[in-house]
C-alpha cells in the first residue's frame, strides 16, 4: 500500500505497479474499439457488408465484440475508482479530510473541462473525461464504505441498469416489430394514424442504426472531409446527441457502478496485487467463463437474426456479459504480472498507465492528425485501422518511456495536478539519492 502524504499528489515512487500496467492494458483496448469509428462512419457498430466469416472484418467484429467492447472501457473505470481513493483516503482516521476534497472535486470539474476539449480540439466525440467527472461526484460519499458495502452498491446499480436497458430494449424490439408489419403491410403514410407513423419512425431509426442510409452516409462523409469547421460542427453535434440526453444518465449510472467496485477492489488488495496467485487464476476462470458464455451468446443470437433489432435479450444481458469480462481481464493481467510473464511489454505498459490521461488525449491527437490532417479518413478496413492502433501503442509506450526519463509524470497529468492542487507542482524527476 502506498504512503499519502496528507494534501500533496502521489509521488513517482510511490505508485502501484500493478494499477500502472492494468491501464496500459485497458488504453490499448480502448483505441481498438474506439479507432473502428475514428476512421469510419461514426454509427456503423458492424460491417457494412453481409456477415460472412469469410470476411476479415466480420472476424474483427466477433472479437471486438466477444472481448472488447464495453470490458475495456468497464476496465479503465475500475482504476479511476481506486486512484479516487488515493486522493481521498488521507488523515489518521482513514475518512479524508477537507484538503483532499478540495482537491477532488476540482480534480472532478477538471476532467468535464478535458472531455470539452477532447470534443472541440481533438474533435473525438465520443471521449469518456467528462462522464468520468460527472461521475466522480457521486463517489465522494463512498470514500469511508467498507468493499462490502461498496460491492453491494454496484451490484444493485448493476441489476438496476439491466432491468432499464432490458425493458427499454423490448420496447424497442416491439416497436420494430410493429413498424416492419407496417412496412409490409404496404399503407399509404398519409393514411396512418400518428401512433403508426411513431412506430414507423422508431423502425426507420432502428434500421438505420444497423445499416446507416446512403443519404447518411454521405452526409457525415460531406461533414468529416469538409475542413476544420465542419469536422467541429459533426463532433460537438455527435456529442451533444449523448451528452445532452437521457443516455448520459445511463453511462454515469454504469461508470458509478464500475468505480465502487474498483474502489471495492483496491481495499481488497485485488487491484494492488496483494492476493495470491491461485485467487488471480480462479478469478481469470471465473470472470471469462461468465463474460464468454453471455457475449458469446449474444453474438450468435445478432449473428443467426441478421443483427435485428428485434432482438432485445443481448441488450439485457450487456451489463452481465462486460463485468465478466472485465474482471476476467483484471484476473489475467495480474496472474501474468506476477508470474513475470510481460518482459519488454509489461515496461511499455507500465509507462503509458502513468500516463494515462496524456495517453488517452494523444490517441486522440493522433487519430485526428491521420484520419483528418492526411485526409485518410474512411480509407482502412476494421484489420488496417487495428494494425494502425498497433503502431500508436508503440509510439505512446516509446514516447512514455522517453518522458518518464526525465520528467515524473505526463504533461496533462501535470496540468491536472496544477488545476487540482492549486499550485504549479514540479514536473522533473527527483535526481536519485545514494543512501550510504
Amino acid at each position: 500500500m502506498t504512503v499519502v502524504v496528507p494534501g500533496a499528489p502521489v509521488a513517482a515512487p510511490q505508485r502501484l505497479e500493478s494499477l500502472d500496467l492494468l491501464r496500459g492494458f485497458a488504453l490499448c483496448g480502448i483505441l481498438l474499439v474506439n479507432i473502428i469509428s475514428m476512421g469510419g462512419i461514426w454509427e456503423a457498430y458492424v460491417p457494412q457488408t453481409a456477415p460472412s466469416l469469410g470476411n476479415p472484418d466480420w472476424m474483427a467484429w466477433l472479437v471486438q465484440h466477444v472481448f472488447l467492447q464495453g470490458s475495456m472501457r468497464g476496465l479503465f473505470t475500475l482504476l479511476f475508482g481506486a486512484g479516487m481513493l488515493l486522493i481521498t483516503l488521507r488523515g489518521g482516521d482513514g475518512k479524508g479530510t477537507i484538503e483532499a476534497a478540495d482537491v477532488y472535486f476540482r480534480r472532478c470539474m477538471a476532467l468535464l473541462v478535458l472531455g470539452v476539449g477532447n470534443v472541440t480540439i481533438l474533435l473525438f466525440p465520443g471521449d469518456i473525461l467528462y462522464v468520468y467527472g460527472l461521475s466522480g461526484f457521486f463517489l465522494f460519499a463512498f470514500r469511508a464504505a467498507r468493499p462490502r458495502t461498496l460491492i453491494l452498491v454496484s451490484v444493485l446499480l448493476i441489476a438496476l441498469l439491466t432491468g432499464i436497458q432490458g425493458a427499454s430494449a423490448y420496447k424497442r424490439a416491439v416497436e420494430t416489430r410493429e413498424g416492419r408489419a407496417l412496412v409490409e403491410s404496404h399503407l399509404p403514410v398519409e393514411r396512418l394514424n400518428p401512433k403508426q407513423r411513431e412506430t414507423l419512425d422508431a423502425y426507420q431509426a432502428a434500421v438505420a442504426a444497423r445499416q446507416p442510409s446512403r443519404e447518411a452516409r454521405l452526409e457525415q462523409t460531406e461533414l468529416r472531409t469538409g475542413g476544420p469547421v465542419s469536422l467541429l460542427k459533426w463532433s460537438v453535434h455527435t456529442w451533444i446527441d449523448y451528452a445532452a440526453s437521457s443516455y448520459t444518465i445511463i453511462l454515469v449510472m454504469e461508470c458509478v457502478a464500475f468505480m465502487l467496485l474498483g474502489m471495492a477492489l483496491f481495499k481488497l488488495g485485488v487491484l494492488t496485487g496483494a492476493r495470491s496467485l491461485r485467487f488471480y487464476l480462479l478469478l481469470t476462470a471465473a470472470g471469462y467463463a461468465v463474460g464468454l458464455a453471455i457475449n458469446g451468446a449474444q453474438a450468435a443470437s445478432l449473428w443467426r437474426n441478421d443483427f435485428s433489432p428485434e432482438l432485445w435479450l443481448t441488450r439485457g444481458s450487456y451489463e452481465a456479459g462486460r463485468l465478466g469480462m472485465t474482471l476476467g481481464h483484471v484476473g489475467l493481467i495480474l496472474t501474468l504480472w506476477k508470474l513475470n510473464a510481460f518482459g519488454f511489454i509489461g515496461t511499455g505498459l507500465k509507462a503509458m498507465g502513468r500516463m494515462a490521461l496524456s495517453s488517452y488525449l494523444a490517441q486522440s491527437a493522433i487519430t485526428s492528425l491521420l484520419f483528418y490532417g492526411f485526409n485518410l479518413w474512411g480509407r482502412f478496413d476494421w484489420w488496417t485501422l487495428w494494425g494502425i492502433a498497433a503502431l500508436i501503442w508503440v509510439v505512446l509506450a516509446i514516447g512514455s518511456l522517453m518522458w518518464l526519463r526525465v520528467f515524473a509524470f505526463g504533461p496533462m497529468e501535470w496540468a491536472l495536478r496544477l488545476a487540482a492542487y492549486g499550485k504549479v507542482p514540479p514536473i522533473r524527476r527527483a535526481p536519485a539519492v545514494t543512501v550510504p
